[in-house]
């Protein structure tokens, strides 16, 4: 009767690890397409420019040059766009995060000094050996 129990309990948590699977793949396809697709709006202008400027396409008036330096700006802030798009679509970069910036004292931070030697103790009750 136990060993019964026990194999259903298995089964059960093994099919809802099975559920959990697709929705955690869907996160992670969804964060890959997300991070693909702004990298290539980023930096598509700048290549189709260099293209057409390698092909002796590309006018050279003051307004191409305004494009030009648009097509730059955009692709180098694709760097800055990552890290906000990682934050909102990944919950793992956000716990890792978090736990990195978290500035809160720790409960136990008091033992992890050590024990009180007679200058930490005057030191913390403002006594002057």
């Amino acid at each position: 009767m136990l060993l019964l129990h026990l194999h259903a309990h298995q089964a059960l948590a093994h099919r809802s690890r099975q559920c959990r699977k697709p929705s955690w793949k869907k996160r992670v396809t969804r964060l890959v397409f997300v991070v693909v697709g702004v990298f290539a709006f980023c930096w598509c202008p700048i290549q189709v420019i260099l293209v057409t400027k390698s092909l002796d396409v590309y006018p050279l008036t003051s307004a191409t040059i305004m494009v030009q330096i648009a097509s730059h700006i955009l692709a180098y802030t694709n760097s800055c766009v990552n890290p906000i798009l990682y934050a909102f679509l990944s919950d793992s970069f956000r716990k890792a995060f978090r736990k990195i910036i978290y500035c809160r004292p720790r409960s136990d931070q008091n033992r992890q000094l050590g024990p009180l030697t007679k200058t930490t103790r005057a030191a913390s009750t403002g006594d002057i050996i």
